[in-house]
């Protein structure tokens, strides 16, 4: 079956092909709008209240008005996903905020979950590093075309990922996930305040913590780079994905880390939890 069938606005179902935005709608040429992925398992939205605040507090930061609270648009997920007969699915949520007589409009539909080969978890996968910085980098807007650019320039390199480096020649987050490195058994990533501080991201710290793992957010300079033992990325929909490779050369070991897997681990244990009937 292709998704999605049926999108929601508003909380209102319509069918996909009916779905639509005015073309003089301020998102479309300001990219006025925020967004969140969310992973639905066994029709069970993984972390979805999580999920809603941030996008909230991504609205607040560029003054976005959402059409309902968070816990109301909550309430449009059910029927779409029975709508759509999709108890495996991304749900996406795109809101488009007001402007020039038009409310703030929240599009709710599903998507396939994408598949990764197994051997980026059993062997690792490979990235590269990309000059670029987000505009407002703690909010999820719809201001993506760093990210495009840069997930280009990884399928270009024939490589998974692209991971940006800023000014100050700091890796900061990948195109799309949040990244992780392991330095004389200590778990870092780059601070809250520099980066899209993903559900994900913030989950696996806390799992850390919870297994006893010593954890910090610091600056990531790529100068240092022999000094990372393991490396990783995440994401909703790759969870815990390790990274073996960077620019073409080995991180650590160029294998997967034991504290890498040990996370790993914790993560499905976890996830197999939250989903369950």
């Amino acid at each position: 079956m292709n998704l999605p069938l049926f999108v929601s606005c508003n909380g209102e179902l319509s069918p996909v092909g009916e779905a639509h935005v005015p073309i003089r709608h301020p998102a479309l040429l300001a990219a006025f709008g925020v967004y969140e992925t969310v992973q639905v398992s066994q029709d069970v939205p993984f972390h979805l209240a999580e999920h809603l605040n941030r996008m909230a507090f991504s609205a607040r930061q560029i003054e976005l008005e959402l059409p309902a609270e968070p816990e109301t648009i909550g309430t449009w997920v059910p029927p779409l996903l029975a709508a759509n007969g999709a108890p495996e699915c991304l749900l996406k949520f795109l809101v488009y905020g007001p402007g020039e007589g038009y409310p703030p409009l929240c599009f709710l539909w599903p998507e396939a979950m994408p598949r990764y080969p197994e051997h980026y978890y059993t062997g690792g996968a490979d990235a590269i590093t990309v000059a670029a910085e987000r505009t407002l980098p703690t909010a999820k807007t719809l201001c993506t075309l760093v990210n495009f650019l840069a997930r280009r320039q990884a399928r270009r390199a024939g490589v998974h990922e692209a991971l940006l480096l800023n000014n100050a020649g700091r890796v900061t987050e990948g195109s799309n996930s949040n990244f992780f490195v392991v330095r004389e058994g200590v778990l870092l990533t780059a601070p809250a305040a520099s980066v899209l501080s993903g559900v994900t991201r913030d989950l696996t710290l806390r799992l850390a913590r919870q297994a006893g793992i010593q954890t910090g957010e610091q600056e990531l300079p790529l100068a240092e780079r022999g000094t990372w033992e393991e490396a990783f990325i995440t994401s909703t929909s790759r969870h815990i994905m390790p990274l073996a490779v960077l620019d073409g050369k080995p991180i650590g070991t160029g294998r997967v880390g034991p504290l890498t897997r040990r996370l790993m681990d914790a993560f499905v244990a976890h996830f197999r939890e939250e989903v369950s009937p």
